[in-house]
């Protein structure tokens, strides 16, 4: 079943028609739109060339699986309409620095069977061209031509009986270097009238959260003083359905302004000169001294007060120790963290906050 959707962009602009699948949501759609905010997943650069990122447009504590019954994956997993792929879109200040993916980290929910044989494939995926609507409105473009995969089986994703949790998968080779904006996603072959106990769905923020803009509007006046309006729709998640054409999850799916919880783990290389990374509330400037034996200090500022969880990790994402504080008053901070115990090699520490911004960096341990 099929319902219609209208996108009313500009005054001057007809409202367009959009299909989506027939859905009853779990809250209510904002009654209003902000397009004045925008963001990007790292708008500042790393502490040093190679520092290790995990971009993450996730700004909430609270993750969901949107979906029906048995149906566990209505939005982002296997569902009745067969939906094959899952993509989020991330960008960063090309300007000034590139990176290459090694990995991506994702939480997943839903029901896997003791003997489950399927598998999902991680994908980085480019971004394609604008795609056309009408003379004045196109969607800014969907996942193009595929940069990196790697397969991992339904029982390795981190889906419990208990609790779910984040998994870290790294490449077997890095990305080629990217300068620009690119997909995050994973895609499936099902059919799910046989799914025998499969039943699985990648985690998202909650309708709602989604920060960035719907569309920009691009102005022009030509010698004579018409006026055109040229609107582009900003995809910044998109599902494929089982014919392969990708749809945009907000004008052209679920009308659903979330984002995934799926992040891409990224090496960022070229800066100079700005020793921070920032996410809203969050300045990570690093650590010291890295490489580090005995301990080391994770030095970060925080513009209101808050409370934080350190978190060191393997680089597979297994957690080794944690360190939380209940609140910390806006300002500069340090937090040590031992690492006497730990073998020689490098590691992933997490900074998060109680209001969902994290921002995690790379550590080297030598003995």
């Amino acid at each position: 079943m099929k319902k219609i959707f209208l996108l009313f962009v500009t005054a001057s602009v007809c409202g367009t028609a959009f299909a989506h699948r027939h859905y009853s949501k779990k809250s209510a759609r904002p009654s209003f739109i902000n397009t004045s905010k925008g963001h990007s997943s790292s708008t500042a650069r790393t502490t040093s060339a190679g520092d290790t990122l995990r971009l993450s447009n996730i700004t909430a504590d609270t993750l969901t699986v949107y979906g029906y019954g048995k149906d566990s994956g209505y939005v982002t997993g296997n569902n009745i309409y067969n939906d094959k792929a899952f993509a989020e879109k991330y960008t960063f200040n090309g300007n000034d620095s590139s990176l290459k993916v090694i990995g991506v980290m994702s939480l997943f929910k839903g029901k896997v069977s003791a003997a489950s044989t399927k598998s999902i494939v991680f994908k980085i995926w480019n971004i394609g061209n604008q795609v056309p609507i009408s003379s004045s409105l196109s969607y800014s473009g969907f996942p193009g031509g595929i940069i990196d995969t790697l397969t991992v089986p339904f029982s390795r994703l981190g889906i419990s009986a208990t609790t779910d949790s984040f998994k870290s998968f790294l490449f077997a080779q890095p990305t080629d270097t990217l300068n620009g904006a690119f997909f995050t996603g994973y895609e499936m072959n099902y059919n799910f009238i046989s799914l025998s106990g499969d039943t699985i769905g990648l985690a998202t923020s909650k309708d709602g959260d989604r920060i960035t803009p719907l569309y920009t509007v691009n102005i022009t006046t030509d010698d004579f003083g018409d006026t055109t309006r040229d609107t582009v729709i900003t995809v910044q998640n998109a599902t494929q359905y089982a014919d392969n054409i990708w749809h945009d999850n907000y004008t052209d799916n679920d009308s659903i302004l979330n984002n995934l919880a799926i992040f891409p783990i990224v090496v960022i290389s070229g800066p100079t000169g700005v020793n921070s990374v920032s996410k809203n509330n969050l300045t990570l400037s690093g650590n010291f001294p890295n490489p580090a034996a005995n301990s080391t200090n994770v030095q970060f500022t925080l513009q209101e007060s808050c409370g934080v969880t350190v978190t060191l990790m393997e680089m597979t994402g297994k957690v080794i120790s944690e360190v939380k504080k209940e609140r910390l008053a806006a300002g500069s901070q340090i937090i040590n963290i031992s690492t006497q115990t730990l073998p020689a090699g490098n590691y992933i520490y997490s900074v998060r906050t109680t209001g969902g911004d994290c921002i995690a960096s790379r550590l080297t341990v030598v003995k």
